[in-house]
């Protein structure tokens, strides 16, 4: 593909004489007409049959012989067509050369031998096509009144074929500059351009609700700096409306000024999972180690507590829990999912979480618990309060339950994409040995209690993207995560 049009300079006489005799007054500056006209079979720019015509609203920026100041001329006549007259003001002393840039926007002034324009990092959709402001073009003329634009981008096609609704997209360089700001010599536009505050990553907008039918495939034409991209150097990132993403890979080709590179893309949507590298541990009296994380205020344990003794600290240090169910409100504690019990953890009723000695020690505490209990927590730990889990929801940010969630686990998929690396399991509840809705919920027992027979707990649910509230018997077996005092 390739791309020129020729800008002839001079007073015009397809105008209305009106239009002529009568112009509107500037001091030392003269209303003048410019017709531009292809000199290809081709419009002002193509790719791959995807023509663009001169459009209503079209400027360009002329300078002339060494002035740095530059004059906007509007296109008045040639909409849709690939002859126009653009028509501005012009200094009456104006002289050759000249140079001139398009669109007018793009337009970054003259600097020493070399005319600057920008690339945009911010691209609008046309479908099969793009939008003509993304497009600079750059002439010169050393003597006479006309002027030859010389396209200054190469062009990516990309052939999206998949099914799903696009949300977002962005395009994404390791190593070339591919929009922002460039230079080229002002004489010779086909030269070589040059980052002068170059960027690399573009974002399509205009795209959202963008639907892939499975079939038909959706043409996205990125313009971008010419360069020769090695193997993977591009990533293409996407996001459905659903939330599911899409990353490939693309390189190894060259484009140059005026090519394109048309690639086919199959798009298969899929759940984010943000990957985590924790930093800092903890080891409980039983000797497992527990992954933590910083989220906004709060160190948390990343897993499920899984010991049945009572740290050193505790209060009740030295005491070893039973699984036995003889007596409801005694504590006790029961594996959460006896296959896999380093993820999912222990269950533990109220009494056993919170390290009462018995029923009557359980029952008697009726309201929230004054400061930190630490219970079956390591030392340094405690049991949260419900104003301590409300404090991880506003941390985790819009739609919690879904970041504080683990990629995996959750029935009908219903798994978070664990943004904040909280990784909640859904290890659902237990009453004596008998485990219930392993795959629907991940209850945590608080520190507060309703009254003597009920404490409140917190829970993510597999098809809710928040954390609810309720209360239950003291009896009910929960998982329990531990907060850093």
């Amino acid at each position: 593909m390739a791309m020129s049009a020729l800008l002839v300079l001079g007073v015009a006489s397809c105008k209305k004489n009106s239009d002529v005799q009568n112009p509107e007054s500037k001091e030392g500056m003269v209303k003048t007409e410019f017709s531009a006209v292809s000199n290809e079979s081709k419009e002002k720019t193509s790719i791959d049959g995807s023509d663009i015509l001169w459009s209503e609203g079209d400027q360009v920026k002329i300078y002339a012989g060494t002035s740095t100041e530059g004059s906007t001329f509007t296109l008045t006549d040639g909409e849709g067509t690939t002859s126009a007259i653009f028509e501005g003001w012009i200094a009456e002393t104006a002289t050759a050369p000249y140079y001139a840039v398009y669109p007018s926007s793009a337009a970054q002034g003259i600097d020493g031998s070399t005319i600057k324009y920008i690339i945009p990092a911010n691209q609008a959709y046309v479908e099969n096509s793009f939008a003509t402001s993304t497009v600079p073009m750059v002439a010169y003329s050393e003597a006479d009144k006309s002027l030859a634009f010389k396209n200054q981008t190469a062009f990516i096609k990309l052939q999206l074929t998949g099914a799903g609704t696009i949300e977002t997209m962005t395009l994404e360089s390791a190593a070339n500059n591919i929009c922002g700001t460039f230079s080229v010599s002002k004489t010779d536009p086909t030269a070589a351009s040059t980052a002068v505050t170059g960027a690399k990553k573009i974002t399509v907008t205009g795209i959202s609700g963008t639907a892939l039918d499975g079939t038909t495939p959706k043409n996205v034409i990125i313009a971008l700096a010419p360069a020769n991209f090695a193997a993977d150097d591009l990533t293409l990132s996407m996001t459905a409306d659903d939330g599911k993403t899409f990353t490939t890979t693309l390189g190894g080709f060259n484009v140059g000024r005026s090519q394109g590179k048309a690639v086919e893309i199959e798009v298969e949507f899929e759940s984010y999972c943000k990957t985590c590298t924790y930093t800092e541990t903890v080891t409980d009296i039983c000797g497992n180690t527990y992954n933590l994380v910083t989220i906004g205020s709060q160190t948390w344990m990343a897993e499920n507590m899984r010991c049945d003794k009572y740290g050193n600290s505790s209060e009740r240090a030295g005491a070893t829990l039973s699984t036995s169910f003889s007596t409801v409100y005694d504590p006790y504690y029961a594996p959460a999912r006896s296959e896999d019990p380093a993820a999912y953890g222990y269950h533990y009723n109220w009494a056993a979480a919170m390290g009462y000695k018995n029923e009557t020690e359980a029952r008697a505490q009726t309201g929230a618990y004054s400061g930190n209990r630490q219970g079956i927590c390591p030392d340094g730990f405690h049991i949260p309060s419900r104003e301590a889990f409300r404090t991880l929801e506003t941390a985790a940010g819009s739609g919690p339950g879904k970041h504080l969630k683990a990629c995996d686990g959750w029935n009908s998929n219903g798994n978070g994409d664990n943004e904040t690396c909280f990784a909640a399991l859904p290890a659902g509840s237990a009453l004596g040995s008998d485990v219930y809705s392993v795959g629907v919920y991940a209850p945590y027992w608080s520190s507060d209690a309703i009254n003597g027979f009920s404490a409140y707990y917190l829970y993510f649910y597999y098809d809710k993207d928040y954390i609810s509230e309720n209360d239950n018997n003291k009896y009910s077996a929960y998982s329990v995560r531990c907060l850093k005092n």
